[in-house]
């Protein structure tokens, strides 16, 4: 293959190789970049320091063949433990659970992309830094930025690659790397590499560095070798093919026909049909042609050469709503939902109701979504959330007087009755072997029963002998009826009504209906009460009058035939005649 498309895939199975610090580091190498894995217990920003003193930052991972080459990587190096990547969420920014990185971005820059590979769904957080760790066999998780991991992961970015560098004799090569890795065992360097090479039999030692690009493209060794040159008789030149010795020139290599000199100057490839590339993706030579290839979430179209998207949402991957991306695809949540599982493919009820502060009453969860409620007592504002205070009061709840309270009422009893339980109703006092309550201002021997306007109705006859019988009805205007009969004779105490016990219902029409209806039959008995009291009063007295008449008649004198005349002054002149 040449060295313009040449890919190289370098995996060094625990190789430990000295760095610049010292610490064990092992390397991946391929395309265009190589990944280093570093074990050494540093915070998030202390790994990204160290990453970036040799020229790096911490990994990223923008594709599936990225996290590939990680996975590799840590396979390689038997690291079953978590280790920083370069994906963080600064201080002040949100976590956003619609999006593929959740509202991360990588520390090296450009676009997020819309490649994710979360093993756990990250905090919820818009206060607090968080970073990304690697975790085996590839998923990502978020932690504290401070908290210490004992390994990291680099990524180094170049222009090109440079392959094997070959060797026409024995020899030893040491590789040193831009990055500050020195290795005798790195099979493929980056474009800067320096190569010193100790050749068998006392040579000096030869150096070659990868460079490019080269005319045609792509990065070669200069010099090309193979160094430590030897005679063609001696294991063919270090050639595949042929060995060519020319008067006056070093042995080289040649091919034979349809095969062309790899990178390595000593090794034969077959004639590149892949330059330039006749396919959209990749391009494969071989004897007599090539074959195109594409990368993964393409498919080869039916001439051979182009690439088709494939729309993976047709297979149904996502629990809810699934978005087709080049290359991929990215499974949506709707609106109160958020991502969960591998790769976020399902989604998971958000319970709005666990942040503080979103009903002033209450919160009810519901699948998507969430409703506020208020409590018992309260109705919702129309056009918004908040709860208002219901006014029982209103619907006339109580016998007499009512009180609003927030969230209920209270009924206020008027002297003689006692509230019911939670003060939402009255009954009168003589019930359930309870003694009746007397106001201030009442007289014994008297009852009395409430009215809906606060006024009472009274009816007291004093057991006194000699005392007055009063009845008396206030009026709204505060004026009373009073009739007053004296007697001499025991009347019975009292005579009252039937008191009402006033009931807890709930309010309603026919409550309002039955309170005007229960105080007029009140006043009809009170006012029946009242006349047969008067006229039983009235016939004693007619009677006692009768009796009076008959016990005292008047004796009659002989004066009284007789009338008086009265007496006339005397006249009396000087000399004292009478006229």
């Amino acid at each position: 293959m040449a060295a313009a498309r040449l890919v190289l895939l370098l995996l060094l199975p625990a190789l430990a190789v000295a760095g610049s610090g010292g610490e064990e580091v092992d390397v991946v190498c391929a395309d265009n970049a190589c990944y280093t894995l570093h074990r050494e217990e540093l915070g998030w920003k202390g790994a990204q320091e160290r990453c970036r003193h040799n020229g790096g930052n911490l990994a990223s991972v923008g594709s599936p063949g990225e996290a590939a080459r990680l996975r590799e990587l840590l396979e390689a190096a038997a690291w079953h433990g978590p280790a920083w990547i370069g994906l963080w969420l600064q201080r002040g920014h949100c976590v956003q659970a619609q999006e593929p990185l959740r509202g991360f971005s990588w520390v090296a820059g450009g676009e997020p992309g819309n490649f994710s590979a979360w093993a756990s769904e990250p905090s919820m957080t818009c206060t607090s830094a968080r970073c990304a760790s690697l975790r085996p066999p590839g998923g990502w998780a978020d932690r504290p930025c401070r908290l210490p991991l004992s390994a990291f992961l680099c990524k180094f970015s170049f222009q090109g690659m440079c392959g094997l560098l070959p060797l026409a004799g024995h020899g030893r090569v040491t590789y040193t790397t831009p990055f500050g890795v020195r290795s005798s065992r790195l099979a493929a360097a980056p474009f800067g590499t320096l190569a010193e090479v100790d050749c068998e039999g006392g040579q000096s030692p030869a150096f070659a560095l990868c460079k490019g690009p080269l005319d045609g493209g792509g990065f070669a060794w200069h010099p090309p070798g193979p160094l430590c040159p030897v005679a063609c008789a001696h294991r063919n030149g270090g050639c595949q093919h042929r060995c060519l010795e020319l008067p006056g020139e070093p042995p080289r290599c040649s091919c034979h026909p349809g095969y062309s000199l790899a990178a390595d100057m000593a090794s034969c490839v077959p004639e590149d049909s892949c330059h330039p590339n006749p396919c959209q993706g990749i391009c494969r030579p071989h004897p007599g042609g090539f074959q195109c290839g594409c990368e993964p979430g393409y498919a080869l179209a039916p001439d051979g050469r182009r690439c088709l998207d494939v729309d993976e949402c047709e297979s149904g991957p996502c629990q809810h709503e699934c978005h087709n991306t080049p290359g991929g695809f990215v499974c949506l949540c709707p609106p109160g939902y958020r991502p969960a599982g591998p790769g976020g493919r399902h989604c998971h009820d958000l319970d709005e109701c666990a942040q503080p502060g979103v009903c002033p009453q209450l919160c009810i969860n519901v699948p998507g979504s969430f409703r506020c409620a208020c409590r018992p007592g309260f109705q919702r504002q129309p056009g918004g959330d908040s709860c208002l205070d219901v006014d029982e009061c209103l619907r006339d709840p109580c016998p007499g007087p009512c009180r609003n309270l927030p969230g209920g009422y209270e009924c206020v009893c008027p002297p003689g009755f006692l509230p019911e339980e939670e003060g939402r109703g009255c009954r009168a006092a003589g019930t359930a072997g309870e003694e009746p309550v007397e106001s201030p201002d009442s007289t014994p021997g008297t009852a009395s029963i409430p009215r809906g306007t606060g006024a009472s109705w009274t009816t007291s006859i004093p057991r006194s002998t000699g005392a007055s019988w009063t009845t008396s009805i206030p009026r709204s205007t505060g004026a009373s009826w009073t009739t007053s009969i004296p007697r001499t004779v025991g009347v019975p105490a009292a005579v009252t009504p039937p008191a009402p016990t006033a009931a807890g219902a709930a309010p309603g029409a026919e409550h309002s209906a039955d309170g005007p209806r229960l105080l007029l039959y009140y006043i009809l008995g009170s006012l029946v009460a009242i006349l047969l009291l008067l006229a039983f009063a009235l016939a004693l007295v007619a009677c006692r009058r009768r009796a009076a008449k008959k016990e005292k008649r008047p004796a009659k004198s002989a004066a009284d035939n007789y009338c008086w005349v009265p007496e006339q002054p005397e006249s009396r002149g000087q000399g004292g005649e009478r006229r």
